[in-house]
C-alpha cells in the first residue's frame, strides 16, 4: 500500500470518529423525551426567581406556592436556544427577578421540580416555544 493511500485512510478514520463522537453527543444532549414528560402538560403560576439566558438553552428558576404542603418550591425550567428565544422577541430583559409568571411545562419523568417550558405567560405577553 502506498504511503498515498494510507494517508488517505488514516483521514478517512479520523472524519468517520469525529462523525460518531459528534452524533452521539448532539443525540444525548437533544434526548428530551429521556427526561420530561412528552405526553403530560402542567401549569404552574409563581414568580420568577432567577433567569440564565445563555446557550445552549435557557432556563428560568421559578418560585411556587405548593398549596398541599404550604411552602414555597423552586422549580428549575429549561426552554429553547438564545437564538430562538430572540427571534420571538423574547430577550434578557423581557422579565425581571420578582415578576409574576404562568407558565405551561412539560414536567420532568423523575418527578422533581423541572420542566421544559412550552409557554410562557407574563401579563398581556405570550410566549410559545418548540422542543429544541
Amino acid at each position: 500500500m502506498s504511503t498515498r493511500t494510507t494517508r488517505l485512510l488514516v483521514l478517512c478514520g479520523f472524519l468517520a470518529a469525529g462523525v460518531i463522537v459528534a452524533g452521539g453527543a448532539l443525540q444525548a444532549h437533544h434526548a428530551v423525551a429521556g427526561i420530561y414528560n412528552l405526553n403530560k402538560e402542567l401549569v404552574l403560576e409563581g414568580k420568577l426567581k432567577k433567569l440564565n439566558f445563555v446557550n445552549p438553552h435557557a432556563s428560568i428558576v421559578l418560585s411556587v406556592e405548593d398549596k398541599q404542603v404550604k411552602k414555597i418550591v423552586d422549580w428549575t425550567l429549561t426552554t429553547a436556544s438564545v437564538t430562538s428565544l430572540t427571534t420571538r422577541g423574547f430577550n434578557k430583559g423581557t422579565i425581571k427577578v420578582g415578576d409574576p409568571l404562568k407558565v405551561t411545562i412539560l414536567p420532568a419523568i423523575n418527578g422533581n421540580p423541572a420542566g421544559y417550558i412550552r409557554r410562557l405567560e407574563l401579563g398581556d405577553q405570550d410566549f410559545k416555544f418548540d422542543i429544541e
